[in-house]
C-alpha cells in the first residue's frame, strides 16, 4: 500500500509517545499529533506522560502532544494509528482507567469522521478474538478493511498470542 510523505498523522493513546519518532520516520508526515487520555499519570520519578512526551518530542520538527479524550477530538488526519486500543473492561482496567472511558463504538465513530479522504487507519490488537472485536466495531463505523498481518514473535513479547496489524480505509 504506498503511499506519499506529508499530510497529518493523529496517533491515539499514545501514553508518553515514545515512539514518535519512529512514526515520523516510517510516514515522513508534515505533522504528526499525539492524543493521550492520561497525560497526567505520575510515574515514581515525579515526572508526568506530558514531561517524557515534551522530551521524545524536542528533535522532531511539527510535531505534538495532546492530552485529550479522543472520542470528543475533532483532527482530521490521513493516518490515524492505535496500537492495542482499549476494547474491552479487562484491557482498560488492568491500566488502572475508569470503565466510564470504555467506548469503542464512539472510538471507531470518531476514528471514522476524522479519516481524510484516501487516508488510511492502522490498529494492532492483542489476538484474533480482540481483532475480531475490532473489525465489528470498525464496520459498524463506516472503515473498509485493507490489509492484515500478524507474524508470531514479531511485537508478541510477554503476549499469549502475536498482535494482529489491520488497515482500514473510508467507506
Amino acid at each position: 500500500m504506498g503511499r506519499r510523505a506529508g499530510g497529518v498523522l493523529c496517533d491515539i493513546g499514545c501514553a508518553s509517545f515514545w515512539y514518535a519518532a519512529a512514526l515520523q520516520s516510517f510516514f515522513r508526515p508534515d505533522r504528526l499529533l499525539g492524543v493521550e487520555i492520561e497525560g497526567h499519570r505520575l510515574f515514581r520519578d515525579g515526572r508526568t506522560r506530558i514531561d517524557y512526551a515534551k522530551g521524545y518530542l524536542m528533535p522532531l520538527r511539527h510535531a505534538q502532544f495532546v492530552v485529550a479524550d479522543y472520542t470528543g477530538c475533532v483532527e482530521p488526519a490521513d493516518i490515524i494509528t492505535a496500537w492495542f486500543p482499549f476494547l474491552t473492561p479487562a484491557a482498560t482496567l488492568a491500566w488502572r482507567l475508569p470503565l466510564s472511558l470504555l467506548a469503542p463504538q464512539r472510538l471507531f465513530r470518531q476514528i471514522r469522521h476524522n479519516l481524510l479522504p484516501g487516508g488510511v487507519f492502522f490498529m494492532v490488537n492483542h489476538g484474533l478474538n480482540e481483532a475480531g472485536l475490532a473489525e465489528n466495531w470498525c464496520a459498524a463505523a463506516g472503515l473498509r478493511f485493507a490489509a492484515r498481518w500478524s507474524e508470531p514473535g514479531v511485537l508478541s513479547g510477554h503476549r499469549m498470542s502475536p498482535p494482529i496489524l489491520s488497515w482500514w480505509t473510508a467507506a
